[in-house]
């Protein structure tokens, strides 16, 4: 890091932290935190009622409440997973999958206590990376094109083979409907509709949040309803719940190594423009079941499968930085509406930014460094009342629960036929969770699916005129080998454990 670099960081870190500058990183953290635990409401949508009350600010002002906001809300949204099977927003349906089976063996306060210890590390992961990043960011995200996104996206589509349980047909039967499903709406070649029988609804493509509401939280109403269990935990005393908040911290030292690979994945992911923030959740979660040598125990509660997407969530956040700063291209949502409050104060991404602004770069970093330890310590001290949540009679949460999963998906886009999608897939992840199918790879497939389409066609276009040479990239040939180690190696595990037990 040169000198420059070096200066400017360490004048943004001392305003960040001096009086009273340090009020606004706070207040704004504290208010997206809020925001965030209310599914529905998220820091995008924060942002975005921020910028017209922030005309007259200075831009130091802005950008220390504006980084924030983009990483105060991330862990907030994966506590509501974890309690209700409700994500907080898309890129906390990862958390839920083992999350929330751990909320009904009584480990709540394991699940929410590792939760914020591995956003609180995985923000520091993407942050130490986005400032190290920092004198080369420009020349890294341009050379990402069309053939890297689509190999990224079928190397995560590839990991449904670590996540379809103990039946790989059923596991690909739910991708390929997943897929299907998100092929519904504009054909993005020709705009023309497909798949839609005259719905017009269906024409913009069904949206990930009713999807996920309906497949997890309403399924789980369902079936709460069905089992007639009387509390989420099994437990009707706070005494009896098991786990501990250091349980739940010790185990991301555990499996560090899992961690730290976590957060390369969703630093990486970040910081590819216009992939999404629920992705990079997801393929970490798909890594973590890969990896694993037990993955049949990922979606029963295993801490792995908390762990993994909440590092990787957090890390993302620095890592969306990055292109955001550099060419002013969005990251994901939060950073889309960062840069309208960047354009409106006269500050324009790119070089200008990074060489005649680099103080408030740093200031927007540190904030956002600031905003992920604080709201992942302030969920630490509040893991024991909200673990006590899993001891309350089903039959008062369960009204609760469909309130806010309603509520939920109606207030994303403002539709009534969102909560009749919601209740739809709400039957559906009933149906499969009943007969053992798995919702994973559906949602998994769902989530990359316009990322591989978009893609493939400009791919094939490309490589058709001339203006590529597909085989001749090294991005597409590190993916292309990851990819076939995704195939090849659950089977090789596999024979090796075979073998043992022979012997």
């Amino acid at each position: 890091m040169d000198t420059a670099v070096l200066d400017a960081a360490l004048e943004a870190l001392r305003l960040v932290f001096s009086w009273p500058y340090l009020l606004y990183p706070l207040a704004a953290t504290i208010l997206a935190m809020l925001f965030s635990a209310s599914p529905g409401l998220n820091s995008s949508t924060l942002m975005a009622l921020a910028i017209p009350l922030t005309i007259s600010w200075d831009p130091l002002h802005v950008m220390l409440i504006f980084g924030a906001f983009v990483g105060g809300a991330t862990f907030m949204g994966s506590v509501t997973a974890i309690l209700f099977n409700i994500p907080g927003k898309a890129q906390n349906a990862a958390t839920l999958l083992d999350g929330y089976p751990l909320t009904q063996q009584g480990k709540a306060r394991t699940a929410i206590g590792c939760a914020a210890t591995a956003s609180a590390l995985g923000s520091t992961f993407g942050v130490l990376m986005l400032v190290g990043l920092i004198p080369v960011m420009r020349y890294a995200a341009i050379a990402l094109g069309p053939p890297e996104y689509l190999l990224l996206a079928i190397w995560g589509l590839t990991m449904l083979a670590a996540l379809a349980g103990n039946s790989l047909v059923k596991g690909l039967a739910a991708a390929g409907l997943g897929l299907q499903l998100a092929f519904i709406g504009y054909d993005p070649r020709t705009a023309e509709l497909r798949f839609t029988f005259g719905i017009d609804y269906l024409a913009d493509g069904l949206s990930l949040v009713p999807v996920f509401l309906g497949l997890f939280a309403l399924a789980e109403v369902i079936d709460l309803i069905m089992s007639r269990r009387e509390t989420l935990s099994g437990q009707l005393r706070t005494q009896d719940l098991r786990g501990s908040v250091g349980e739940g911290i010790r185990s991301v030292g555990r499996h560090f190594g899992l961690f730290l690979r976590s957060s390369v994945i969703g630093t990486v992911i970040g910081a590819i423009p216009g992939i999404g923030s629920s992705v990079a959740g997801f393929i970490a979660y798909g890594h973590a079941g890969q990896s694993a040598g037990d993955r049949s125990r990922f979606g029963q509660g295993d801490i792995r499968g908390v762990l993994a997407p909440e590092a990787a969530n957090d890390a993302k956040d620095g890592g969306a930085l990055v292109p955001t700063l550099a060419l002013g291209i969005p990251g994901g949502t939060g950073t889309a509406v960062l840069l309208g409050a960047l354009a409106l104060h006269g500050l324009a991404p790119g070089r200008e930014m990074l060489n005649d602004n680099l103080v408030l770069v740093f200031v927007l970093i540190w904030s956002l460094f600031l905003s992920n330890w604080v709201t992942s310590l302030l969920g630490l001290t509040l893991v024991n009342p909200m673990a006590r949540l899993g001891t309350i009679r089903t039959t008062r949460l369960i009204p609760v629960i469909l309130v806010l999963a309603v509520i939920a998906s109606q207030q994303y886009r403002g539709l009534l036929a969102d909560v009749a999608c919601a209740l739809v897939f709400g039957v559906l992840g009933y149906l499969m969770k009943r007969y053992a199918w798995p919702r994973i790879p559906l949602v998994i497939a769902i989530a990359l699916a316009p990322l591989f389409e978009t893609n493939l066609h400009l791919t094939l276009r490309l490589q058709e005129l001339g203006r590529i040479d597909f085989f001749s990239r090294p991005g597409v040939l590190l993916l292309l080998a990851l990819t076939l180690g995704n195939l090849l190696l659950p089977a090789f595990l596999g024979r090796i454990r075979e073998i043992r037990r022979q012997r």
